[in-house]
């Protein structure tokens, strides 16, 4: 009895294995192995995409946004959808300054395990969102990096392109200071590289360190040489 348990055990770890931890790693590790290609490519020159996941958030995507509109930089934000409809000013705005515009679900749930019904309500509705607010989407950033196989069944069905990243400054969390997150950027950032900040939720005001990181960051790469774009074909 013991053994056949541990077996039914394994079979069942295998078997969520594959359905979302499998696809969820393997898809991350490829855009890492297409990071490192992009790095190499001399027709990318020191170009640099610079996204942003959670927002968007009343105090701080205006913020940003500003910060981002005196540097000339466009950026891409990918988007949950229930904030964007309780601020669809800022939306506008990004859409107006010509911000790429992704969606990053409804409310943030982990996908990692759930179902064919969920994926897909969680997918059509953040569609669905966006389109009320004037912007037709085309990329989704799951939450985390997770995903299962329902995702990439309607990712595919709905045409929409899956966003990972290559360089993360964890500027989410508490034990981060606008100093550590703005040395992370510095340190980590190579030619083609999209790098993924937050300018949502996070702990202890999060995004507010993220803006004054980038406020000392932006203009040292931009002396560095190196040019901000929004996301395009070299991403997929």
């Amino acid at each position: 009895m013991k053994r056949k348990y541990q077996a039914g055990t394994g079979l069942l770890c295998a078997a969520l294995a594959g359905y979302g931890l499998v696809p969820s790693e393997y898809l991350k590790y490829r855009w890492r192995q297409r990071g490192r290609k992009r790095s190499r490519d001399s027709r990318m020159g020191k170009r640099l995409y610079l996204t942003f996941d959670d927002g968007p958030d009343r105090v701080y995507t205006g913020q940003l946004l500003d910060l981002l509109k005196l540097h000339r930089i466009q950026a891409g934000f990918f988007v949950v959808g229930e904030f964007a409809r309780e601020n669809p000013e800022l939306i506008r705005r990004m859409k107006s300054e010509g911000h790429f515009i992704g969606i990053h679900s409804v409310s943030h749930e982990n996908a990692l395990f759930r179902g064919r019904e969920f994926i897909r309500k969680d997918l059509e509705d953040s569609v669905e969102i966006l389109r009320n607010l004037g912007c037709e989407v085309s990329a989704y950033r799951p939450p985390w990096g997770h995903l299962n196989l329902w995702t990439l069944y309607y990712c595919q069905r709905m045409k929409l392109k899956l966003t990972f990243w290559d360089v993360m400054a964890h500027d989410w969390a508490a034990r981060e200071t606008a100093g550590s997150i703005e040395k992370k950027i510095l340190q980590r950032v190579f030619p083609g590289a999209v790098v993924c900040l937050h300018d949502g939720r996070g702990k202890d005001h999060a995004p507010g360190r993220t803006v004054e990181a980038l406020r000392n960051a932006l203009p040292v790469l931009l002396k560095r040489g190196y040019s901000f774009e929004k996301m395009d074909v070299y991403q997929w």
